[in-house]
């Protein structure tokens, strides 16, 4: 069916009305590196500036090459015919290809300098390069002396080795060895990867062990300070009130309940619950029934297929009884004293005991539901809730309940997996490591035992999380001043005009009615979840390159995409128009137009902004007050969540006062709370609601809401049956949607917005290197915040001549170093990823294979260690790199080397409809659509 336009109120832009730009949240969270760089050492310093003179020589000899090519070619009428042949030619053709002349031609060119300027310049500079060549390789040795100096001394920090031991045993023992300075060819064969650790140990502050903490603190009042006074890397952060949060690792715990419950016996003592929710129509009934994956312990990747039975009634009496969930025992007792007739509630529940029930009818009870069993359809539930942050001991206490004798040993087993999972946290390095090989090999042997090999690499197995979490409030005086408050709100007003989330939602939209009508209701939320999910891989496929409204398969999206994608158009057109007028190259900043950013919410189509949105900035103070933006991502308390129940307790109290503040008063919010294995999903609620598989654990089950078409606001939106009231569903995992669930797609994509990138803003410039071409994109400027840092991609083919030149000179490499610096353009501090791989054909795909990709590296092109293994490094790559300037670069001499701080935005919605009663929107739905239902 075609897609039925609708044109709501207020169907346009906000042009003339002034929107009120979004507002900073009150509290911050704050992450932190546990390690501080020392000051760089006399000899280290010293090699990094002979290096930058290299450097510079390099760059000017290049840059005179084409004039002297030039001069040689015009001096041929001031000597012989033969000294051109035999001198100059071969020294034009060095120079041109930029080849080094052989010494013996040098000494024939008699006063041919003298009568060629241009060649007494480019000589004097390629003498000059010799004398610092030779000066570098004089000081190459002691500066690497300093340079293992500062890593044995990051190796013997206790943080670091804590660190270590959460990583690998091999790590551990690595990084003791280099920690007392040995000088054996173990110790340098192991060097690269010790340093490669310590490198992300000083620079990144991505949650994980002990290489960073993290801390909550309330945002004051801005202030207009002087931003350049201001060091976060030297706050006063109380890290001594840290604690390490240690959990047993999800998807094995889920895992070994799944093999636990397959024993029929085992599983008869659990309540079962319907695999979802039942669609009858026709005297047939629908189910969506799930299959989960193991993967390799990182989550479990959970599918669903739909299943369409013809015995609608009996499935249908089964669903009823299942709420509350119920042992299989309870409900063939059930189901046998209803006879052929629904059972009467009331009756059941006032006397259970003196409800007759002929052994027939439970026996043909107990079979019907083995059948239902069997096929998927009826599922236990968990003795542990969804989100319970130390499921293990719940496991072993139902285990013990069952009474059997080898389940009572299964239960000390699991027993003995929770206390050394306990135990890990404030153990000693030695201890730690010791504690994983334990723990690996009691899971590995558990699992198996019980029918579930974790696969062919039982030693890389994950078998815990740790974060590192500061519990003591942090005091934030200083941190943002009022033009860092106003250039964060402006920051969220630009994110949504980049964002995909506006495309997913209309992408929703054009579905749902497509298949139920204007005004149409699906009452079975996992109905539309292939539809949803589709959706967002349509809107992806558009964004890399399909037409303003138009995917790949020709799909037309509604009009206001096209408006949305007109104003992008618009902005990135104007900014590369004032780039390109002004001169600008790859080395001059993109500089976006703060007005028209400002003044953005008020030309978003007002469909866009009907909703609220919210907004995380990942930022960093760089010298001289500028502010860096690492990410923006989605909000809603999405990235502070997890550390919600181990940081202050008046987080959660300053989350949900700025979740309700934006919604309003009287909405409904709920959250929805799937961890799907992954640690880091694991979060207390702070809405009042939450909406979950069933009403066990969560307020509302996945059957008490359903999608409909709000005709007022042209979208789709989850409503509360009960009560008919909109509820807004907000999903604070940090867990990639697309890898969730399919069947929760519908609800993840009520508010989908944080897939942002500037990149569109910066014009790309390309230039020929050895083995391919060389794109560069400048930095992106709005006010003082940085945007989007300077980037040079490099192929794979132009690594792989880089790696032969760096093998080739040696140890360490400093000429080969110098010359790529000055033929690239790139500063000596750089974070060094992984090329973008090529689009797949679906963007959950291309997120599964992200997750192999190397992180993110910070390599210092200045420092004679990160030189040596610099090789190394970059044979991970072999498919080609991203060199992104290190702005700011880890801090040395300070108390921390990388601070970050993670703000949140929020905007109320702008448009109609949001304060409205569903069932009062549901009046205008239009004839002979209202309200269907689609119940196949």
């Amino acid at each position: 069916m075609p897609v039925t336009p609708l044109v709501p109120a207020h169907d346009g832009t906000h042009e003339g009305h002034p929107v009120p730009l979004p507002r900073v949240a009150p509290g911050a969270l704050v992450r932190t590196t546990l390690l501080g760089l020392p000051s760089e050492p006399a000899p280290a310093a010293a090699f990094r500036a002979a290096l930058a003179e290299l450097v510079v020589l390099e760059g000017r000899l290049t840059a005179l090459a084409p004039a002297l090519g030039d001069a040689l070619y015009a001096s041929r009428a001031g000597h012989t015919e033969d000294f051109h042949r035999e001198v100059v030619l071969p020294l034009r053709r060095a120079v041109h290809n930029g080849r080094e002349p052989r010494p013996a031609l040098l000494r024939r060119l008699d006063g041919l300098a003298g009568r060629v300027p241009e060649l007494r310049a480019w000589l004097d500079a390629r003498g000059r390069r010799e004398d610092v060549l030779a000066a570098l390789r004089a000081g190459t040795d002691p500066a690497l002396a300093a340079d293992r100096s500062v890593l044995a001394g990051l190796c013997r920090e206790p943080s670091f080795l804590r660190a270590a031991s959460f990583t690998s045993a091999d790590l551990l023992r690595a990084v003791l060895r280099a920690g007392h300075g040995p000088t054996d060819r173990r110790a340098r064969k192991e060097e690269a990867g010790v340093a490669r650790h310590a490198v992300r140990a000083v620079a990144r502050t991505t949650p994980l062990s002990a290489f960073t903490a993290v801390g909550w603190g309330v945002l004051p009042t801005p202030s207009a300070v002087d931003r350049g006074d201001v060091s976060w890397n030297g706050a006063d952060l109380p890290v001594g009130s840290s604690r390490a949060v240690v959990r047993a690792n999800r998807t094995l715990v889920d895992t070994l309940f799944a093999a636990l419950a397959a024993d029929p016996r085992r599983r008869s003592t659990l309540p079962h619950r319907m695999c979802s929710s039942l669609r009858d129509s026709g005297g047939r009934a629908a189910l969506a029934r799930s299959r989960t994956a193991f993967t390799a312990a990182r989550f479990l990747a959970v599918e669903d297929d739909e299943v369409t039975l013809g015995a609608a009634e009996p499935l249908r009496r089964l669903a009823a009884l299942c709420d509350p969930p119920a042992t299989l025992d309870a409900l063939a007792g059930m189901l046998a004293r209803g006879g052929s007739a629904e059972p009467d509630p009331d009756q059941v529940a006032a006397a259970p005991d003196h409800v007759a029930a002929a052994p027939d009818h439970v026996a043909a009870a107990t079979a019907f539901l083995r059948q239902v069993r069997d096929a998927g359809l009826l599922v236990p539930v968990e003795p542990y809730a969804p989100q319970d942050p130390d499921p293990l001991p719940r496991l072993a206490g139902w285990l013990r309940s069952t009474g059997a004798p080898h389940d009572r040993e299964l239960a000390l087993r699991i027993e003995d997996l929770s206390a050394a999972t306990d135990e890990f946290g404030p153990a000693d390095p030695g201890r730690r490591a010791a504690l994983l090989a334990t723990l690996r090999d009691r899971w590995v042997t558990l699992l198996a035992d019980l029918g579930h090999p974790v696969g062919p690499d039982p030693a890389r197995l994950t078998v815990l999380s740790e974060d590192v979490v500061i519990r003591q409030p942090i005091r934030l005086d200083g941190f943002l001043g009022t033009a860092d408050h106003r250039a964060l709100r402006e920051l969220a007003s630009l994110s949504e005009v980049f964002d995909l989330g506006p495309v997913v939602r209309r992408q929703v939209r054009d579905s749902f009615v497509a298949r139920y009508g204007p005004g149409g209701v699906c009452p079975h939320v996992w109905d539309f979840g292939a539809e949803a999910d589709e959706a967002w891989q349509r809107a992806s496929r558009a964004a890399d390159g399909g037409a303003p409204g138009m995917d790949g398969d020709g799909f037309t999206a509604a009009d206001g995409i096209r408006r949305l994608a007109a104003l992008r158009a618009e902005l990135t057109e104007a900014v590369h128009r004032a780039h390109a007028d002004s001169g600008g190259g790859p080395d001059d900043d993109v500089v976006l137009p703060a007005g028209l950013v400002a003044g953005l919410g008020s030309r978003m189509p007002s469909w866009a902004t009907r909703r609220p949105v919210s907004y995380t900035g990942f930022v960093q103070r760089a010298s001289g007050g500028v502010l860096c933006v690492n990410h923006v991502y989605g909000g809603w308390g999405r990235f502070s969540s997890r550390f919600l129940d181990s940081v202050d307790p008046e987080a959660a109290r300053v989350a949900a006062t700025a979740v309700s503040d934006t919604l309003g008063p009287g909405a409904v919010v709920a959250q929805v709370r799937p961890v799907s294995g992954f640690n880091a999903n694991l979060h207390p609620r702070f809405v009042p609601e939450e909406i979950g598989p069933d009403r066990s654990y969560a307020s509302l089950g996945m059957d008490d809401v359903e999608l409909v078409h709000d005709l007022r606001g042209d979208e789709v939106r989850v409503r509360v049956k009960a009560t008919g009231a909109w509820a807004d569903v907000l999903y604070a995992g940090v867990f990639a949607p697309l890898l969730l669930q399919p069947r929760l797609a519908p609800l993840l994509m009520d508010h989908p917005h944080g897939i942002t990138d500037f990149g569109a803003l910066v014009p790309r410039h390309l230039a020929a290197v050895p083995g391919g071409d060389l794109v560069r994109t400048p930095r992106l400027l709005h006010r003082h915040l940085v945007l989007r840092r300077r980037r040079w991609e490099l192929a794979g083919p132009t690594v792989a001549v880089l790696l032969a030149e760096l093998a080739a000179e040696g140890e360490v490499p400093v000429g080969t170093v110098a010359r790529w610096r000055a033929l690239l353009g790139v500063p000596d501090q750089l974070y060094l990823h992984a090329a973008p791989p090529a689009r797949g054909g679906r963007v959950d795909e291309d997120l599964l294979s992200a997750l192999d990709r190397p992180r993110p590296q910070y390599i210092d092109l200045g420092d004679a260690l990160h030189l040596r293994c610099l090789g190394k490094w970059l044979a991970r790559h072999p498919g080609g790199v991203v060199l992104e300037e290190a702005l700011p670069a880890p801090a040395r001499g300070e108390a921390h080397a990388a601070v970050e701080l993670v703000v949140e935005t929020y905007r109320a919605g702008l448009g109609v409809g949001d304060a409205s009663d569903a069932r009062d929107a549901q009046a205008h739905a239009t004839a002979g659509w209202a309200n269907r239902r689609d119940d196949r």
